[in-house]
């Protein structure tokens, strides 16, 4: 019996080892996956806006003409796709990771260059590119009904196109220039939409009540 209870007490530790290893090794492999993710998302990130400061310093600072930008609609797919993979960080990481919160500040901040070259096109090269500035909050209060006007505004580009471009901001984020963009437009609560700078909507309660100020 003594035996036994010894060969008994080495499966024990033998499992207990084995569960441990299979333990460490899943941690080691999601951690690796989280990281590799996380740095294809900065080199997205960065390769984004690079192109988007060049392009501006392409008119701004080497005098060329910005309505021979051959690159626009890239960038503006690349920008889509980050806000794309934002969604997807919030999801994999949490809302609240510092990670994220990080790419969502220096996602703000191309955001803020892209829509200024959009306002360049519409006055220098007489294009009518509809914007739209929506102020959302991923506080638990207010998470569903700004999920809820996002998608209403996800439907509006859906069948607008490339004539309309909607940059997202958490008002909720540490982060300067949303202050500054709050305190410029006025935004107190979430959800707010900014239509083309001139009207603020506050309800949002179908596709009609975006719509009729494009």
């Amino acid at each position: 019996m003594a035996e036994r209870k010894i060969q008994s007490m080495r499966r024990y530790i033998l499992s207990l080892i084995i569960g441990t290893l299979i333990f460490i090794l899943g941690f080691i492999l999601s951690y690796s996956f989280s990281y590799l993710e996380y740095s294809r998302i900065s080199s997205i990130q960065g390769q984004s806006s690079y192109t988007i400061f060049l392009d501006k310093l392409n008119y701004s600072f080497f005098n060329n003409d910005p309505c021979k930008n051959s690159s626009f609609l890239d960038v503006s797919e690349d920008l889509a796709f980050q806000g794309r993979i934002i969604d997807d960080l919030e999801n994999k990481f949490g809302k609240n990771d510092k990670r994220v919160l990080f790419r969502k500040q220096f996602y703000t901040l191309i955001e803020l260059e892209h829509f200024e070259f959009v306002k360049l096109l519409n006055e220098k090269c007489k294009k009518n590119i509809d914007t739209i500035l929506f102020f959302y909050s991923n506080e638990q209060k207010d998470i569903a009904r700004s999920e809820d006007v996002g998608r209403l505004i996800g439907a509006v580009g859906t069948a607008k196109g490339d004539s309309l471009k909607v940059y997202s901001f958490d008002i909720n984020l540490d982060s300067e220039l949303i202050v500054l963009l709050k305190e410029k437009y006025g935004v107190e609560s979430s959800p707010t939409l900014i239509i083309n700078e001139k009207n603020k909507i506050t309800e949002v309660n179908n596709i009609e009540d975006i719509e009729k100020y494009l």
